[in-house]
């Protein structure tokens, strides 16, 4: 038997007082529908409820946390740093609304450089979080460049700290409280036997990972579930190495990184845990509707891609193995980019697109092996193949 005595635990794994942290430990609740769906006992662990709407609130919090802890215990024989503590960021996102939330709940400003493809739904929650934003440039890439541009003009009067949005060890740290809190939280019993996530640039992937290690459990296995549109581990691990996805074109923008982290890419290529899946927008879309159907909850169609996979039948199908009566958790990441208006949006588009059918009626499609990135829906598995495919 697996369970821990209390949800505190993963305060002393990071040497934070619960009462500093910019996230909290968010909610994990048993599922009917999803359970229904999957074949086996399937619990959500909500960090849609975190203070930015998404997990990015631990791993961006933590980062922020440190920093203020760095500075308020600096051991340096000069003086403290009359300036005050600054957090930059440009994205324009979830990560760049949770750098402006922690900043916030730690006495700090943030100011978020965001490209011009940045929806107007998304700056004014950053500005309504208490966010400085500014548009600057075509791509991420160019917003990024004038952020780091901005520090330097404003290191005079700021102490800056860059918040990247996945690539850090502190971010994959504060990621890795999440199995922590799962084990802490689901009833006593067997760890669970797999878990669901998003990914995106790899930042989540690797905290699962982590956390997974440092409670002895490396082996469990992961469905690290993409858009089609945006599949770059899958499109790396076909591959290789980590290669640079063509071009994202999926709906689920706040997946778009189109080179996972090195470390996302060396952990899911060498580690035996790993099911990568790949799904349509349409079911990415079409969970989320259905989510908020029967759960109640929005979320954005970078989230809506795993709880598809788990409607779609995709895990007893990729895991044989697991039975009725265990336990599986899907990580609802949450996310901003979403609205009533969205779904219906989705709806009218995506509810007869033949890929969503799987999801919206609990009919398993076709699933095309090493077709990237053609095919409705697909599996890349752990190990490519000698040759890669064509693209």
């Amino acid at each position: 038997m697996f369970h821990l005595e209390n949800d505190s635990e993963y305060t002393d794994l990071l040497g934070h007082d619960s009462q500093q942290l910019p996230w909290i430990t968010s909610p994990l609740l048993y599922s009917k529908g999803l359970s229904d769906a999957a074949g086996c006992q399937v619990y959500m662990k909500l960090d849609n409820h975190q203070p930015s709407g998404s997990f990015k609130s631990r791993g961006v919090g933590n980062l922020c946390l440190k920093a203020v802890q760095s500075r308020l215990s600096s051991s340096s024989p000069r003086l403290p740093s009359s300036k005050p503590l600054k957090f930059y960021s440009s994205s324009g996102g979830n990560a760049g609304l949770a750098a402006v939330a922690a900043a916030r709940s730690l006495g700090c400003t943030c100011t978020v450089v965001v490209p011009e493809t940045t929806t107007q739904l998304m700056m004014d929650k950053i500005r309504a979080a208490g966010g400085e934003v500014l548009q600057h440039g075509e791509s991420w890439g160019e917003a990024d460049e004038y952020l780091h541009a901005l520090m330097k003009m404003e290191a005079d009067t700021e102490e800056g700290v860059y918040c990247p949005p996945f690539d850090h060890e502190d971010i994959w740290e504060g990621n890795s409280t999440l199995i922590t809190e799962i084990l802490s939280q689901l009833p006593p019993g067997p760890p669970p036997a797999a878990l669901i996530a998003s990914i995106g640039g790899g930042g989540l992937y690797i905290g699962l990972q982590l956390g997974l290690d440092t409670h002895s459990l490396s082996s469990t296995p992961i469905l690290a579930v993409e858009p089609t549109g945006a599949a770059s581990l899958a499109y790396s691990l076909s591959h290789g190495s980590n290669t640079p996805f063509p071009k994202i074109t999926s709906i689920a923008t706040s997946l778009g990184a189109r080179r996972v982290a090195d470390r996302a890419y060396e952990l899911a290529s060498q580690r035996g845990n790993v099911r990568s899946v790949v799904l349509t927008d349409a079911q990415a879309a079409m969970g989320c509707v259905r989510f908020a159907d029967e759960e109640r909850i929005l979320v954005e169609a970078a989230c809506g891609v795993s709880l598809a996979a788990v409607y779609g039948g995709y895990v007893k199908k990729l895991l044989p193995e697991v039975r009725e009566g265990d336990r599986v958790v899907v990580v609802v990441c949450g996310g901003s980019n979403v609205s009533l208006e969205l779904l219906e949006a989705y709806k009218k588009t995506y509810s007869n697109d033949p890929s969503a059918q799987c999801v919206l009626k609990r009919q398993l499609i076709n699933i095309n092996v090493f077709d990237i990135p053609r095919s409705n829906s697909h599996i890349i598995p752990i190990t490519a193949p000698s040759t890669p495919p064509a693209v």
